[in-house]
């Protein structure tokens, strides 16, 4: 299959879940699908990411640490909503590795409570955030700060209810 080429077509029901399909009858080709995460043409990248996410879902252990790095900054780098939120799913879905860059997780702090990021974004990075106290405890006071200083009445219903639950869980800790 010219994965490129699938990525062009129009969506549809089944579009990303024919690909993941293809992918997981055929593993030596995942190194493909990952690779079209970094083309230069939005519209694969993008979709070639949301597949990521799927196969991230099954198989998180196809993915490399190099892998995480590589997503990571893609995330930071890229202005397209979309591919940032493919690139913060497919990191959702990953084992953390033993060290986190600096600039990725000011990142997802800076998202988390961005008015201009999308909600996905946000609740993307407020996760992976959460994720990350899990592993290193000493950032989960001043994740618990920032959740406790962020007024409700700026933002959505899907993001309040994300940040509740995981404040919820902060204090059990």
């Amino acid at each position: 299959m010219d994965y490129r080429e699938h990525l062009f077509r129009p969506l549809s029901l089944h579009f990303v879940d024919q690909l993941v399909d293809e992918i997981f009858s055929n593993p030596d080709d995942f190194e493909i699908i990952y690779t079209l995460i970094f083309d230069t043409e939005e519209k694969v990248a993008w979709r070639a990411a949301w597949a990521c996410q799927k196969i991230s879902e099954k198989f998180p252990v196809w993915f490399t640490e190099k892998q995480f790095m590589e997503l990571a900054g893609l995330a930071i780098s890229t202005p397209h909503g979309g591919l940032k939120r493919g690139c913060l799913s497919v990191l959702y879905n990953l084992d953390l590795p033993d060290s986190i860059p600096v600039d990725f997780l000011n990142s997802c702090f800076e998202w988390m409570i961005s008015p201009r990021s999308p909600i996905a974004v946000q609740a993307l990075s407020m996760k992976l955030l959460y994720k990350i106290c899990l592993k290193e405890p000493d950032l989960i006071n001043e994740f618990r700060t920032y959740l406790e200083s962020i007024s409700p009445d700026d933002y959505s219903k899907g993001f309040n209810a994300a940040r509740n639950k995981i404040l919820k869980n902060l204090i059990a800790k």
